[in-house]
């Protein structure tokens, strides 16, 4: 249409200088459509949230995680630093290669034991990451070999090991660096010498004259200082027994945010349903309880306690199983409980349109002891998840409700908005949702501000669509609104960058539910006639 009406203009314009000089002028009536919107729930909630059943009802359906325990919440292994060398109580003449001392026949230096807090027993851990600090410190005058295997480390078979030559030095100026060696992926024994004994590696080392250095005096007080400390160690798999402990979560709160957008007044839902899943990731057995469950809507502020008698007490979860498969390597135990109108006060918890969740869980790992036999075990990336899923179908009630959304326009270069002598618009609506609605349109200028609306509140009515006693809707309903706007709104039209739509949506047969289907819409036409004067 304004390609139709630009074109005209320039057609007359042309034809104006070639006739004659004198300037001329036409009063013009011009249409023109400025927005169209769709509007139904998924403008607020997003089609994602939104299911149909074989009746064609909408369903809210949604879910949000509120706890997850990961395995560091159970099990770390805490940095670790000990000292071994051998600084010398006598003058000992040495050569190139000459051992000076090994721990190979002293067992009680041979472990190395993690203080695992909480009672972890660990017989076998893999590592995603972390690293073996050492520190070397050499006050002898010549070079020194040093060799370090953990025995009980072993990547693709293969032990952990380190060959080190530190240079000489003296005890005024000592010879000093730090070297970390990675010990990702490396598969821990930590079942000691013996293989009898928990959170415990075994190392054996060797310090030695190196041979590409002098005959010399290893002076009293002299030697090799070395400082090991495993830091930042983040297993990838752990296996043993985690111990019976006792695990507390909050009071906390966990973002609920199906229906911030959703404004409504005397809310009420026929039916509901609410699924928690307790999904067990780890080795291990638990007894678990989910405590003080509370809908809190932020404003105006309300809480409301879920009463759901004992279903969500004492809760007991068996441990996950091992698939085999790297990729993919834990089968996990899920423990659902559901909660509808029947079995708690489920619809005033969810009809209060909480923000957040609040709740207190507490677990206890391996309520029967050590039934595993030292076989827990955990994966990184798996543990303790408490899902909650929401089903909500759509068959509710309320004095009214609104739908909201947004259409981008630009009026800068249309000409016809120039020299305007009247204006009208049209707003051409067809409902098939089974209520009445009330429209307003909100102009936004370029800096996100709104700047005017367009409709009266006595001339804003978008008639319901045709229902049957139980408010089904039989058939749609247009609705045609005209009216005149002054100049200074249209002076506001000119300006506005994106129009915003407000529907308040009025239920009518209350309290008798209404039903919302798949197919139910509201759509807008909004168009402007204009008579303006053009000079040519």
């Amino acid at each position: 249409m304004r390609f139709l009406i630009k074109l005209s203009l320039g057609c007359i314009f042309l034809t104006s200088i070639v006739s004659c000089k004198k300037e001329t002028s036409w009063d013009i009536d011009a249409a023109f459509p400025i927005a169209k919107s769709h509007l139904d729930l998924r403008n607020f909630f997003g089609d994602s949230l939104f299911k149909a059943d074989p009746t064609g009802l909408l369903h809210l359906d949604y879910t949000t995680q509120i706890l997850n325990l990961t395995m560091d919440n159970l099990v770390k292994l805490p940095d670790t630093t000990i000292t071994i060398g051998y600084i010398s109580f006598f003058n000992a003449s040495l050569n190139p290669g000459d051992l000076i001392y090994t721990n190979a026949s002293t067992p009680a230096n041979q472990e190395v034991t993690f203080d695992v807090a909480n009672g972890v027993q660990l017989n076998k851990a893999i590592v995603r990451s972390g690293y073996l600090k050492i520190e070397y410190l050499n006050t002898y005058a010549q070079p020194i070999n040093f060799n370090y295997d953990i025995n009980s480390a072993k990547l693709w078979g293969t032990v952990f090991h380190v060959n080190q030559v530190i240079p000489g030095g003296s005890s005024s100026s000592p010879a000093s660096f730090t070297s970390y060696y990675s010990l990702k992926d490396y598969e821990l024994n930590l079942t000691g010498i013996a293989n009898n004994k928990i959170n415990t590696l075994v190392q054996t080392y060797s310090i030695k004259t190196d041979p590409s250095g002098s005959a010399d005096i290893l002076h009293l007080g002299e030697g090799l200082n070395i400082r090991l400390s495993f830091i930042d160690i983040v297993p990838e798999y752990v296996q043993g027994y985690f111990g019976q402990q006792d695990l507390t979560f909050g009071p906390d709160s966990a973002y609920f945010g199906l229906l911030n957008n959703f404004n409504t007044s005397n809310f009420k839902l026929t039916q509901s349903s609410f699924q928690f899943s307790i999904i067990n990731e780890l080795g291990v057995e638990l007894s678990s309880t989910i405590n003080k469950l509370k809908s809190i809507k932020i404003n105006p502020y309300n809480a409301i306690t879920l009463n759901s008698g004992s279903l969500l007490q004492s809760i007991n979860v068996n441990r996950a199983g091992k698939t085999n498969v790297p990729s993919n390597p834990v089968f996990p135990v899920v423990k659902n409980i559901t909660l509808n109108q029947s079995n708690s006060n489920l619809n005033p918890f969810l009809e209060n349109i909480p923000n957040y969740l609040s709740y207190s869980v507490k677990a206890k790992l391996n309520p029967l002891g050590n039934i595993s036999a030292g076989n827990d075990f955990a994966y990184y990336g798996h543990g303790l998840k408490v899902m909650a899923h929401v089903d909500i179908p759509l068959a509710v009630s309320a004095d009214y409700f609104k739908l909201i959304s947004y259409n981008n326009t630009d009026f800068n270069n249309l000409k016809q908005l120039n020299n305007v002598n009247s204006c009208e618009l049209t707003l051409t609506a067809k409902n098939n949702y089974p209520f009445y609605a009330k429209l307003q349109a909100y102009l936004i200028d370029e800096t996100n501000t709104v700047i005017d609306s367009l409709f009266l509140p006595t001339e804003n009515k978008i008639n319901a669509a045709i229902t049957d006693v139980s408010n089904t809707v039989i058939n749609e309903v247009d609705t045609k609104i005209v009216f005149t706007i002054a100049n200074t709104k249209l002076e506001h039209l000119k300006k506005c960058k994106q129009i915003k739509f407000v529907s308040a949506m009025y239920f009518s047969n209350q309290p008798t539910s209404i039903k919302i289907n798949a197919d139910s819409y509201l759509d807008l036409i909004l168009s402007a006639n204009v008579n303006y004067t053009s000079k040519l």
